[in-house]
């Protein structure tokens, strides 16, 4: 606790806490005691130099100590931290008392015991703002917690009216009274977003909400901007903003019924209601919100002449706890959702006031009052006919090329932008379309531009868009939006614009096809300017999937650019690997779904993609799309160049992976079986071990999902049907291979498949499966055809099940769910893979199969290589059931 280095102290304040996290109370039960003993011995020698260093040691160790504790979220771990809270907030209350109270006594000499104080209160201060927000069920009612609520509020007066005196002064002190001061605002608002209710319900509250809301009138009504110059002020602005949110934000006190179910939650709404939100209150909080804290301030007119970019860039930026404009933004928009009625009308008469102020200053009035509408565009909805206003004054407004109206235009592309998706009519979307692509046009200010080209996006970005409502506005607007972008230099400029060009795309659908040149013209300097912007790059893959996606097979013509930046946007070793390999592999996806043919460009990916397999990613399942698109396109090729490694890999991870993972996996070997001739493929099932894997897997009776299982035996039935001599050979081999002679290898394997049956819950994959059993009876195999009897059973179960014609199934078209998952039946349902995956479909001998007549000609082949009929008969047919046979025979007849 003496440690005189600042940042050792810290770091083993740090694994202390860290410690006790894991190990209070159970195995250091003695630790929060030894800690305030540390302290208070401290305070009786506390003008000796090294033991105030202790105590202020001790006291970071119990914040950090108490924070870990506050961070553990189980039942048991809050009750025990609610049973020291109160002793703990004694203690430390106390320190923090008496080197506050110094503090005040001894506040205008420059004795360096003052600084020493404000620290170690500061230290304090911190351990009780985290034990009274996470140590106690209801604050207002704990006389500890009761106390602190209104001397903090009592201290925090007390510190401004310093800072005040301070603030032109070179005091020491004047940073750590700062700091305590904002530390008092989180104590409060924190409070209120945890315990919404006892916050209320706490005598004092009320004092407090009356007190951040002077701050807000006192600095906010101030005509001069030196107060916002001051990074601290605006601190505290934003916390009585946050506070004020808070209190309006009436659906959060329904957290409260979680916090204990004794609470009154009506007296509390009563004091909210009666107290701090009255009518007058809210129309005066509305009116500071409007004319003096959303308005734009002389920084705000400095920076939008300097610096455009950095200007919007921060205004579409989304940190608005932190800043002080958008903060009082969203603080409004609460408002005017919790009291419509009251303040919807006041609202609208504010817009016909404003409407014919030109002049500079009222322009700044006129931009907060458009800004207010455009927040509450819900909430006006019908007490503002949009319409009218958007025809009679916006539109006309956006016309005004007076360099003075730049701020109304930018606003009015702006507002446009929020009410477009809550309220327009269809004949007036063409004029607002011709309107923002106006404004985007290069004699316009930049900020009104990129206003413009980014609000568009919103316009495009509807419900019920019309593409060919749009297609008159599509030249102008993909001219001026690529000009925009070549000009602008900051990445967040380009990516606001490139995600405009992204909606349009998406949303214009192969309307595009004519500009496709001129987006990809655009791109590859973009790129290679893209260097550490790490967000810019998969922006730009993503517009190229929707471009993809666009053009469909027409894409083809991006293949030149497209394949090296997917090439090297997925390669493991790259630099930007991590960044790209999500949307790139999206972007490859959309090639290969929408491609005609496999040229060798694309083909040569196909090395990455099973490279890809090997690392086990979050995106493995769209790899194995990636993989199972290829062998659809070009199985024939797959299957001479990588039939191997593919299958070595599969025979690697089955098992490894989770159950979907597996599942996937199984679904790509059945497309391989599908697809690929099985001469080329048995041997190397073999060598690689896959089919023993799956087999092994089946008769070990393995943890694995049921339906895991279930896909594995399908893959068994595949290959049955396809060669069951080969099925056959390979059991028999592998009886020996692996030393298995006690076991009858074709009888377990058997078993086990049958006994997994009902489990096939598909009536695709439940038709597989009895076609695999009418196909493996084809043999002289004592084994098999000892187990007819339960074939049978399956094949009844089965009939009973389906209706087929002549030709195959009928009313019973089968499509699982991963196919769906591939695009068969999907979003994009005329892209040239899904019809390679519907013509797949149709071809498989399930669907093209008449189960009655397969069964019957099975049996029949059976019967000629065991003797005839009367021989099979003799031997195998009457050692059934004869109920058994019965109800084949009637529904073999009846089907």
């Amino acid at each position: 606790m003496d440690e005189a280095h600042n940042q050792l102290a810290t770091q083993c304040a740090v694994i202390v806490s860290k410690i006790a996290r894991l190990d209070y109370p159970n195995e250091w039960p003695e630790l929060l005691q030894n800690l305030l003993s540390i302290i208070h011995s401290t305070i009786i020698t506390i003008s000796d130099s090294r033991t105030i260093l202790i105590q202020k040691r001790a006291l970071v160790t119990l914040h950090l100590v108490v924070k870990a504790l506050c961070s553990k979220t189980m039942g048991p771990d809050r009750k025990m931290l609610q049973e020291i809270a109160p002793e703990l907030l004694r203690n430390v209350a106390g320190i923090y008392v008496e080197h506050t109270n110094r503090f005040f006594t001894l506040a205008s000499s420059n004795d360096i015991s003052v600084t020493t104080d404000l620290e170690t209160s500061l230290s304090a201060l911190k351990c009780i703002r985290r034990l009274t927000v996470y140590g106690f069920k209801d604050i207002s009612k704990v006389d500890e917690t009761k106390t602190f609520f209104i001397l903090a509020l009592e201290h925090l007066q007390k510190f401004h009216a310093l800072r005040n005196a301070f603030q032109d002064s070179a005091s020491p002190s004047l940073e750590l009274i700062d700091a305590h001061i904002t530390l008092i605002g989180k104590f409060y608002i924190e409070l209120l977003k945890t315990h919404p209710i006892s916050f209320i319900m706490t005598p004092g509250s009320v004092d407090v909400i009356q007190y951040y809301w002077k701050l807000l009138v006192t600095y906010g009504k101030s005509n001069e901007d030196l107060s916002y110059k001051s990074p601290v002020i605006e601190k505290y602005l934003i916390q009585a903003l946050l506070l004020l949110k808070s209190i309006i934000r009436k659906s959060s006190y329904n957290h409260g019924l979680r916090e204990s179910k004794d609470l009154q939650i009506s007296e509390a709404m009563r004091i909210v209601d009666e107290q701090i939100l009255t009518p007058n209150f809210v129309e005066s909080c509305a009116e500071l919100l409007i004319s003096n804290l959303i308005i734009l301030r002389k920084d705000d007119l400095i920076m939008w002449e300097e610096d455009p970019e950095g200007w919007i860039n921060y205004d579409e930026s989304d940190h608005w706890e932190h800043q002080l404009r958008p903060c009082a933004e969203k603080a409004f928009m609460d408002l005017l959702s919790q009291y419509r009625d009251l303040l919807s009308p006041k609202i609208v008469k504010l817009i016909e006031n404003v409407a014919t102020q030109s002049q500079t200053c009222n322009l700044i009035l006129k931009d907060a009052v458009y800004c207010a509408v455009g927040l509450g565009a819900h909430e006006l909805y019908d007490e503002l006919d949009f319409d009218s206003w958007l025809v009679n004054n916006l539109l006309v407004e956006a016309a005004n090329n007076d360099p003075n109206f730049k701020i109304i235009r930018r606003r009015i592309a702006w507002v446009i932008g929020r009410w477009v998706c809550v309220k327009l009519s269809k004949e007036n979307r063409p004029k607002v379309y011709d309107a923002m692509t106006y404004l985007i046009n290069p004699e316009e200010n930049l900020i009104v531009r990129m206003t413009a080209a980014i609000n568009l996006g919103n316009c495009v970005d509807e419900w019920d868009f019309d593409s060919e409502g749009f297609l008159p506005y599509l030249d102008r607007a993909i001219t001026l939006l690529t000009r925009l972008i070549g000009e602008v230099e900051q990445f967040e400029s380009r990516m606001r614009i490139l995600n405009c060009l992204s909606l349009i795309v998406e949303r214009m659908e192969e309307l595009i096809a004519p500009f496709a040149e001129k987006i990809t013209n655009l791109l590859p300097p973009l790129w290679q300017a893209a260097h550490d912007e790490h967000l810019f790059k998969p922006a730009i893959l993503s517009i190229l999937t929707k471009l993809v996606q666009a053009l469909g097979g027409e894409s083809i013509n991006l293949h030149e650019f497209i394949i090296p930046i997917i090439q090297y946007s997925v390669d493991p070793n790259g630099d930007e690997y991590v960044y790209l390999l999500e949307e790139a592999l999206d972007l490859w996806l959309a090639i290969l779904e929408n491609s005609v043919e496999c040229t060798p460009l694309m083909f040569s990916l196909v090395p990455a993609v099973i490279g890809l397999m090997e690392y086990g990613t979050e995106n493995f399942k769209k790899i194995l799309r990636i993989l199972e698109s290829y062998i659809v396109l070009v199985p024939e090729m797959i299957t001479q160049s990588y039939c191997h490694p593919i299958m070595d890999i599969f025979s690697r991870l089955l098992g490894d992976l989770n159950s979907e993972a597996c599942r996937a996996i199984i679904q790509v070997i059945d497309i391989i079986l599908q697809t690929c001739p099985f001469q080329a493929l048995s041997e190397t099932m073999i060598n690689t071990g896959l089919l023993w894997k799956l087999l092994n897997s089946i008769l070990s009776g393995s943890e694995e999902y049921p339906y895991v299982i279930v896909s594995y035996i399908s893959i068994l039935a595949r290959i049955v049907i396809i060669d069951p001599q080969f099925f056959i050979q390979f059991v028999t081999v592998a009886n020996q291979q692996y030393n298995l002679p006690q076991i009858n290898l074709i009888d377990k394997i058997l078993e086990m498949w049958l006994d997994k049956f009902d489990n096939i819950g598909h009536p695709k994959q439940r038709k597989l499966n009895a076609m695999a059993f009418a196909t493996i009876i084809t043999t002289t195999n004592p084994t098999i055809l000892g187990r007819l009897q339960q074939f049978i059973g399956v094949w009844c179960d089965v009939l009973s099940e389906i209706r087929e014609s002549g030709g195959g199934d009928t009313l019973v078209y089968w499509q699982e769910e991963y196919s769906i998952e591939s695009g068969v039946g999907g979003e994009h349902d005329d892209t040239p893979e899904t019809k390679r995956k519907r013509a797949l479909l149709q071809r498989d001998p399930i669907h093209t199969t008449n189960l009655i007549q397969y069964i019957r000609t099975k049996i029949a082949e059976c019967e000629a290589i065991n003797g005839g009929s009367q021989l099979f008969n003799q031997n195998y047919i009457r050692t059934v059931d004869s109920t058994l046979l019965d109800q084949l025979s009637q529904l073999m007849n009846s089907n």
